[in-house]
């Protein structure tokens, strides 16, 4: 794991954005029929400006990893934001990448699979309104927390950063 894919624990997370909670729900209201054939961890983990979430399966198979930009953690951020990443993140797992199950596709993003996937899945209007939110607001909004050195994630957050960053 690279130091900008350090987590951030359970304890240091806000309990209205848990990431875990959200996971659990997503998974039950639109991927109940996809296998859980390992142990599926979640956590925030830097702010990334280009990537919201990502997926990584261990060596051994055993466990996936789905890790969650932590400015989704924010309030200021629209919640449906949050659940389109963790969704994504979901459609990748069900297609095979990140995960244990069989691939279906040979790219994970070829010919909008994922969006398509969504869409299927009933989480239309959201990925609409989380795609608007992201592409009218994005960059200026990351741009804004870098430049006050992250002052609105949570302390714990911020200080786990710099303790591995040195």
């Amino acid at each position: 794991m690279s130091l900008l894919e350090i987590p951030i624990l359970p304890d240091q997370v806000s309990t209205t954005r848990n990431p875990a909670r959200y996971l659990a729900e997503i998974w039950q209201a639109h991927f109940a029929d996809i296998p859980r054939a390992n142990q599926v961890d979640i956590a925030y983990c830097q702010p990334w400006k280009r990537r919201l979430g990502l997926i990584r399966l261990s060596l051994d198979s055993t466990s996936s990893f789905i890790g969650i930009n932590a400015l989704l953690q924010l309030s200021q951020i629209p919640e449906c934001v949050l659940i389109i990443t963790i969704a994504h993140e979901l459609t990748h797992y069900a297609h095979g990448f990140g995960s244990p199950l069989p691939r279906i596709y040979e790219h994970p993003h070829a010919h909008n699979v994922v969006k398509h996937e969504m869409e299927r899945r009933g989480l239309s209007t959201m990925l609409a309104l989380c795609d608007n939110w992201i592409d009218e607001n994005w960059f200026a909004f990351y741009e804004q927390e870098h430049q006050t050195g992250w002052l609105n994630l949570p302390a714990s957050s911020r200080s786990a950063r710099r303790q591995h960053q040195t």
